[in-house]
């Protein structure tokens, strides 16, 4: 079963993703708090959904001034379910609950004419409302359609004697001046008011037992709404970051030109642009190799995004996309666990790859692990890690793995570097450095290439930190020492 906490989902930019959304119902808000992942045995479901989100993104654009008052009409409901719960369970509502009950009933009524033409127009399937008119008609006998809730006089001929009654009294009370007389019809008007409350809740009993055959039905509204505001917000999210729907494959994983909303985002405000990475790769061990500061995280986080969001019925951030449905997709990017654990860095490494490994034996999984091992010395972390890529080439799972240990992409069934500085001439960005006397990290991170292209045959790790080196002028006895332990100049 897929999962995820609030800590992975901020890692991963999932959190962000979702605080993008404009949800207006409260209907749709808990759908939000409790997003559903669908699991494998809910394809049909998820392959609808998807469907249904493609279809409302392409009419986003001609149907912008429909979507606004679609949600304009969202934003105005009251969450009615608690009141509902307790009329299943033969409770007397008040009046504060009726009318945000005839509230509720009245802005479906306000729905349903525009919720018919987006259905025309997108074609989306699988939502339903329930016809609220009957329902209404309880809480509005004299059917004014008004905003407010009121009992009529009429509603018992005993309630509008009493009232009749009140009236006079009321009357009474305005034309005397007499104090003991006044105080005489006060306390006759107490115990009028009290009939009319008694009165009055009887009238109210009578309501709730004629809305209980309704409470199904309205039940279901509910959950319509929600529905229906998070497939909107679904849709105008896949417009403003590109989505598609992705190909459902049996075990193969292709993402081209998958980008990462924030920091799609991020950049955008640095006035830079996101470099879309692309991957394709299937069951057993993917390795990622690439220096520091390379976008190796980056890569990994985005797949993972992009899986959590695939199964949560999004459209995927990517051009082109294959992608499988997974039981569980666990992630090992940080160890910031272990302080809480009270342990190292690599033993927390270790607790959670375990938890990791256990879930996979329950169904196909995605297992993505950022530097596996990096909380060891790197010669044992290495050893380790060529390890871990060769059990998990047998793991019912895909698994990709970052490392810039060399001797890993060997045992890999596929191997991704990062485009890194592989195309950068470290002289020029030395010169520009000098000439601009700006910020070297800043300047390194705009040359920066952080895409992903696939290694067929041999390669280690590239050696892009040394370049970084010289171009952040390190102490040039320093790079002579390196110059020699390599055997040669640095390139």
């Amino acid at each position: 079963m897929i999962s995820i906490g609030f800590e992975d989902k901020v890692s991963i930019g999932l959190q962000y993703a979702l605080d993008t959304l404009h949800l207006c119902s409260p209907f749709g808000q808990e759908r939000v708090r409790r997003m559903h992942f669908y699991a494998p045995e809910e394809r049909d479901a998820l392959e609808a959904e998807l469907k249904n989100v493609e279809r409302a993104a392409r009419h986003a654009e001609p149907c912008r001034e429909l979507y606004d008052k679609i949600m304009l009409v969202l934003c105005q409901l009251k969450d009615v379910r608690g009141s509902l719960k307790r009329l299943s369970e033969g409770a007397c509502l008040d009046h504060v609950e009726l009318f945000e009950l005839k509230g509720f009933l009245l802005r479906i009524s306000d729905l349903l004419p525009l919720f018919d033409r987006m259905r025309a127009e997108t074609q989306i399937e699988g939502i339903a409302f329930a016809d609220p008119d009957a329902a209404l008609n309880v809480l509005d006998p004299e059917r004014t359609r008004s905003r407010g809730f009121y009992i009529p006089d009429r509603a018992t001929e005993r309630l509008s004697l009493i009232r009749a009654e009140k009236k006079r009294l009321e009357q009474q009370l305005y034309e005397t001046d007499d104090p003991q007389q006044k105080d005489a019809i006060r306390t006759e008007r107490v115990r009028v008011c009290a009939e009319e409350e008694n009165e009055e809740r009887t009238v109210r009993t009578a309501m709730c037992e004629a809305l209980l055959s309704y409470v199904p039905d309205l039940q279901n509204n509910a959950d319509a709404l929600g529905r229906l505001d998070f497939l909107i917000q679904k849709a105008l999210f896949a417009v403003r970051y590109g989505g598609v729907r992705p190909e459902i494959t049996e075990s193969a994983l292709a993402l081209f030109d998958m980008t990462n909303p924030e920091l799609v985002d991020l950049l955008k405000e640095k006035g830079r642009a996101f470099v879309p990475v692309s991957i394709e790769t299937d069951r057993g061990t993917t390795v990622i190799t690439g220096a520091n500061m390379g976008g190796k995280s980056v890569a990994l986080k985005s797949v993972a995004l992009n899986a959590f969001l695939f199964q949560a019925g999004f459209l995927v951030c990517a051009r082109r996309a294959r992608l499988p449905m997974f039981h569980s997709i666990r992630m090992l990017f940080d160890d910031a666990q272990s302080i809480q654990s009270g342990l190292s860095g690599f033993g927390s490494e270790i607790v959670r790859f375990n938890e990791a490994l256990s879930e996979a034996k329950r169904g196909f999984s995605l297992l993505l692990l950022d530097e596996f091992a990096r909380g060891t010395n790197p010669d044992e972390g290495a050893i380790i890690v060529q390890a871990v890529t060769r059990h998990l080439n047998g793991v019912d799972a895909i698994s990709i793995l970052s490392t810039h240990y060399d001797g890993v992409a060997e045992f890999a069934r596929a191997h991704y570097q990062i485009i890194g500085l592989k195309d950068v001439d470290p002289d020029a960005i030395i010169r520009e450095r000098a000439a601009s006397g700006g910020d070297g990290v800043a300047l390194i991170a705009r040359h920066m290439n952080y895409g992903l292209y696939r290694v067929e045959g041999r390669s280690d790790c590239p050696k892009d930190a040394l370049n970084i080196c010289r171009m952040l002028s390190l102490d040039p006895a320093i790079l002579k020492d390196v110059e020699r332990s390599y055997g040669t100049k640095i390139p």
